[in-house]
């Protein structure tokens, strides 16, 4: 079956972001994220993507459902959690423009996708010529968490073979309600990649 990769904009990024929230949704129950989250959080957190200034939405379509998706937008419009990490590094805000997720369903993994859509959003960012850099958060568990799956393949490596490079001591803390119907605070690593 061939995938159809679509970039959204605007209002026309509105009409599917309820099947990226469902996506969310079912691929952050899963380790390492944990995260049990509810749809009306998750259409209000993916609004902001449709009306943020360059804020985009690409799906990953494969026979008419959604079986990917990424989302972006310039970090200075990021909540503040997301801002102040960066106030003690070299790099300006203003020239950042933040990946904040790249998700597919299981049967979707590993097949080049995730390389291909993250190329379009940085062609994407390029073109509008005020951007220097991609940034991302990806959450820190400790080894042998006794939730990580025999199989698990951390989003390192991928974030690396694309151009990120972590960003030392450079955190976020962001605290959720986990699939055990426990909220936890969590630490999340700084990645960039420079366009």
């Amino acid at each position: 079956m061939t995938e159809a990769i679509q970039l959204v904009t605007g209002r026309e990024a509105e009409a599917c972001l309820p099947a990226v929230a469902g996506l969310r949704l079912a691929v952050f129950r899963e380790y390492p994220y944990l995260y049990a989250g509810k749809q009306e959080s998750e259409d209000q957190y993916l609004a902001g993507y449709a009306a943020a200034a360059d804020g985009c939405v690409l799906t990953v379509s494969a026979g008419g459902r959604v079986v990917g998706a990424a989302t972006g937008m310039p970090l200075s419009l990021e909540q503040q959690e997301l801002l102040t990490p960066f106030a003690a590094t070299p790099y300006a805000v203003g020239e950042i423009y933040y990946v904040g997720e790249l998700l597919f369903y299981p049967d979707y993994r590993n097949r080049g996708l995730g390389m291909q859509t993250l190329q379009i959003l940085a062609d994407k960012v390029r073109s509008f010529g005020r951007y220097r850099y991609l940034a991302c958060a990806t959450v820190m568990r400790p080894p042998g968490h006794p939730l990580q799956p025999a199989d698990y393949l951390p989003i390192d490596r991928f974030l690396a073979r694309t151009g990120f490079k972590a960003l030392p001591g450079v955190f976020a803390n962001f605290t959720w309600c986990e699939t055990d119907s426990v909220s936890r605070e969590h630490q999340m690593q700084f990645w960039l990649k420079e366009l």
